[in-house]
């Protein structure tokens, strides 16, 4: 038998992500750049060594065919160039324009004030059990990936 609260869960987390999502994508509009560009700007950001589009496919969990098309449009908005690698032609270094970051602050702002809101009387204690908790999950699914579906 299925269990509605886990259900409940699942449903509650995706709609969580996704007002999240038009959240920052309707804050940051005016500047031409999408929560999910802003995410994979971000990550670019706050690399000391060279970025490039097999980190963020990995560090992001989403696929190359994803990650070419935001890389695609940050590039087509200004906010990255993209140089070639000297050892492997096939990989493209990610660099951040100026133009990132000017708006660099005002994307941290935007994710620190729903951050902020998501987490209203929240405890420490609480946001500390939820992490672990949601890590568990990623950490259970990431192993059930590589399963056969059920049949």
């Amino acid at each position: 038998m299925r269990d509605e609260r886990k259900a409940e869960i699942l449903i509650s987390s995706k709609h969580i992500h996704q007002r999240i999502e038009n959240i920052i994508s309707a804050r940051l509009a005016h500047n031409d750049i999408t929560a999910a560009q802003s995410h994979v700007l971000m990550f670019v950001m706050s690399c000391d060594a060279p970025v490039y589009a097999s980190d963020i496919q990995k560090k992001m969990n989403i696929s190359g065919a994803t990650v070419t098309g935001l890389l695609k449009k940050l590039r087509a908005n200004g906010y990255i160039t993209m140089e070639g690698c000297d050892t492997d032609e096939r990989r493209r270094r990610i660099i951040v324009t100026e133009k990132a970051h000017t708006h660099r602050a005002e994307i941290c702002s935007c994710m620190s004030a729903i951050e902020d809101e998501a987490f209203k009387g929240f405890s420490e204690e609480q946001i500390n059990v939820l992490l672990s908790l949601t890590k568990r999950m990623a950490e259970n699914l990431s192993a059930y990936k590589g399963k056969e579906r059920d049949k």
